[in-house]
């Protein structure tokens, strides 16, 4: 065979072989995402309405209210998006807030940080032990002091020991963080109560950053009846932003987040780049229009009335996912309205089955709405028949 034969029987080769790995990695996911629980990923989303942009390289530069001069871009999009969560977050006049559509919820929290950094100076950042990880990274990128205050049982943040740090420094300007939704056990820091203390020990309006990450539950809340005005992620309790992200309860196939910011912050940081005809306002240069597409997509689809759909339907199942393990003596943590279950941490076979997320002795598993009563069936039913009461309890002590 000459060299030219060679080389194509190569390329021919390559390609099958192209061909049989993509197959084998389909197979593979199609199979995981059957038995997925751990982590706040919505997988019921439908990719093939936009697929046929998959040939087009759709990317929003600069600032989405500014646009560029390249023309294959969504800021339209970005811009309805961003309006449409405003609403939902109670923001009273869309003309003093700003936002975008990034990477992940955890990029919100990395900008708010750098907003609220370039907005007091030298503040400290306080937090509490159930905060996502994300945040004291960002921390230490940016190299502000950060401080830790306890979380109570349940996981939310506890206003007294937060009075206590606060107390403690009450000389300097606070970047205070709180979740709604905590990454292990699905709590809710009680925003209002949170902003009190800042006002009692005397933190004002000028020397204070109040960030909300609400990466799952900043999506779930706004659509649930009856809530303690406290919990409800809202920028009527004066805090200064809030993230989310679009690939758990949105639910797109691609990581994503939206950022909400009081204008005025990102005012601070804006310059002027004339070789894209824009203002750098965001983290990232490029930012991913397909992901905009997608969260677009979804919140046009699903509007209102299909958020709280979803929110009823998984916060119910949540409840009787939790209910069934209790009826087996199952110690488990579930708080009101959320969507995380919290058990003894199995063996590693169904932590690595049913992929769950695990800290210290507890697992966790989140029902989003793609969890149907058939899984939680066969993860219960598994769960049961391995482990006895004697060792739940002595795993959950």
């Amino acid at each position: 065979m000459n060299a030219t034969c060679e080389t194509a029987a190569h390329k021919v080769g390559n390609h099958d072989a192209i061909a049989e790995k993509l197959l084998e990695l389909h197979n593979t996911f199609a199979g995981r995402r059957a038995s997925h629980l751990g982590y706040p990923y919505n997988l019921e989303f439908d990719a093939e309405t936009i697929s046929e942009f998959a040939k087009f390289l759709i990317n929003n530069l600069g600032d989405p209210y500014v646009g560029s001069h390249y023309a294959t871009e969504v800021c339209g999009l970005e811009r309805e998006v961003v309006d449409w969560v405003m609403r939902v977050w109670d923001c009273a006049d869309p003309e003093e807030y700003w936002g975008s559509v990034g990477a992940s919820g955890t990029e919100g929290n990395l900008w708010a940080m750098y907003l609220a950094r370039e907005t007091l100076g030298d503040p400290i950042l306080i937090h509490s032990t159930e905060a996502h990880y994300s945040l004291p990274k960002a921390a230490k990128i940016l190299r502000i002091e950060a401080l830790t205050c306890e979380a109570d049982d349940t996981g939310a943040i506890c206003p007294d020991a937060l009075r206590e740090v606060v107390q403690a420094n009450r000389h300097r300007c606070v970047i205070l963080a709180l979740t709604c939704g905590t990454t292990m056990k699905g709590a809710y820091d009680d925003i209002a109560s949170c902003v009190s203390v800042l006002d009692q020990v005397g933190i004002d309006q000028s020397r204070r950053f109040v960030h909300v990450d609400g990466a799952l539950n900043a999506m779930v809340l706004p659509f649930v009846d009856g809530l303690p005005s406290g919990i409800r992620p809202s920028f009527r309790h004066g805090i200064d932003s809030m993230s989310t992200s679009g690939h758990k309860m949105i639910g797109t196939p691609m990581p994503c987040g939206v950022l909400v910011v009081r204008r005025e912050h990102v005012h601070r940081v804006a310059s002027t780049v004339s070789y894209l005809r824009s203002d750098d306002t965001t983290l990232m240069g490029s930012r991913n229009g397909h992901a905009v597409l997608a969260i677009w997509n979804r919140l046009m689809r699903l509007g209102i009335a299909g958020f709280r759909h979803n929110a009823r339907t998984c916060i119910e199942r949540a409840d009787g996912f939790a209910e069934t393990l209790r009826s087996a003596s199952v110690p488990v943590l579930l708080n009101p309205c959320s969507l995380t279950v919290v058990f003894p941490k199995p063996s590693e076979r169904l932590v690595k089955e049913y992929q769950l997320a695990c800290h210290g002795n507890s697992a966790h598993a989140i029902v989003m709405p793609n969890v149907n009563a058939d899984l939680i069936d066969r993860f219960v039913g598994d769960y049961i028949a391995e482990l006895s009461c004697h060792s739940w309890q002595k795993a959950f002590s």
